[in-house]
């Protein structure tokens, strides 16, 4: 039996076997790796400027924005960006809210994060996983 949800840039398919997810995740991750690059780039110039000038502001700035920038891109190499994933490749399967974001995190057994963000119908989406999902996962492992 096939379950379909709607999210704001597409929908999740939840199959016997597997997870459809069809968004525009691989569009939103490239931006968020070239940005965080760019960033820490900025960074890395701005301390550059401060062994020519020796002012303070440009060291500081400069660290906070290259170091901050550099983490967000490492961690964001960590995600994954797969439409379709198994129910044997899953290792856990929870409905988050932040800051008013509604989010799907999937992580994988091989300890990638896969996140469906945008979600629309919050509760039948927990109720559906709690019910059905979570059993063929717990089967799984």
């Amino acid at each position: 039996m096939t379950q379909i949800f709607n999210i704001k840039n597409g929908q999740i398919s939840f199959e016997t076997d597997k997870v459809s997810i069809s968004d525009n995740l691989k569009k939103h991750n490239l931006i968020t790796l070239i940005s965080a690059g760019i960033w820490t780039i900025f960074g890395v110039i701005s301390v550059l400027r401060y062994f020519k000038t020796s002012d303070q502001f440009l060291l500081w700035t400069g660290l906070f924005i290259g170091i901050g920038h550099f983490v967000f891109f490492i961690l964001s190499l960590f995600r994954s960006n797969q439409n379709e994933i198994l129910f044997n490749d899953i290792k856990s399967i929870k409905v988050k809210q932040r800051f008013g974001n509604r989010f799907l995190d999937i992580k994988l057994k091989n300890n990638k994060l896969r996140r469906v963000i945008g979600l629309e119908n919050l509760t039948e989406i927990e109720d559906y996983i709690r019910l059905n999902i979570e059993s063929k996962i717990n089967h799984a492992i």
